[in-house]
C-alpha cells in the first residue's frame, strides 16, 4: 500500500502543492565597453628651406645716426662703412656654406630632391594626412556607438611655430 502512495506522489512531482506562477522582467543592461584611447596628436615641425644661388648678396651702407640715410662718399663708397664685413661679391651660397661650415666642425652635406620628386613627396604627405583622418573618423564613430553622455572628438592637429 505504501508503495502505490510513494509512486504516485513521485510522478506527480510537487504538483500536489500548486503552482508558483513565474515572473519575467527585462530592463536594459548598460554594458561597460573598454574604450579605445584616442590617437596621439600629431605634432608637425615647421621645415627650413634654404634657397642657395649664386647672387651677390646686398650690403647696403650703414646709416647716419642723425638723419637716418645711408650716405655714400663721392667716389661711391659707403661714408660709415658696410652693415656687414663681407667681402665684395659675396653670395648666397658663400653665407651658406660658411654658416653651415661653422655649424657642422666644417662639414658640408647638401641634400638635395629633383621639382618631381617634391611632388611625389607632398603627394605622399596628403596620402598620410588622408589615411590619419579616416582612421580617426572611425574611431570617433565607434566612440560615440559606444559611449552615451558626451560626443566624441577627433585629436586636434598641431604645428609647432
Amino acid at each position: 500500500m505504501t508503495l502505490p502512495a510513494i509512486l504516485i506522489l513521485t510522478i506527480s512531482g510537487c504538483s500536489t502543492f500548486g503552482t508558483k506562477p513565474i515572473t519575467v522582467s527585462s530592463k536594459p543592461i548598460d554594458i561597460q565597453i573598454i574604450q579605445p584611447q584616442m590617437p596621439r596628436g600629431i605634432d608637425l615641425e615647421d621645415i627650413k628651406w634654404h634657397v642657395i644661388s649664386n647672387a651677390p648678396i646686398a650690403n647696403p651702407c650703414v646709416k647716419d645716426h642723425e638723419t637716418g640715410k645711408r650716405v655714400k662718399n663721392e667716389d661711391g663708397t659707403c661714408k660709415y662703412g658696410k652693415e656687414n664685413d663681407w667681402p665684395e661679391g659675396y653670395s648666397y651660397l658663400d653665407r651658406f656654406l660658411d654658416e653651415n661650415k661653422e655649424q657642422n666642425n666644417g662639414d658640408i652635406v647638401f641634400m638635395a630632391i629633383s621639382v618631381g620628386d617634391y611632388e611625389i613627396m607632398s603627394g605622399n604627405m596628403q596620402e598620410l594626412r588622408r589615411y590619419i583622418r579616416e582612421v580617426q573618423e572611425v574611431v570617433v564613430y565607434y566612440r560615440n556607438v559606444t559611449i552615451n553622455d558626451k560626443p566624441a572628438i577627433g585629436a586636434q592637429v598641431k604645428t609647432k611655430q
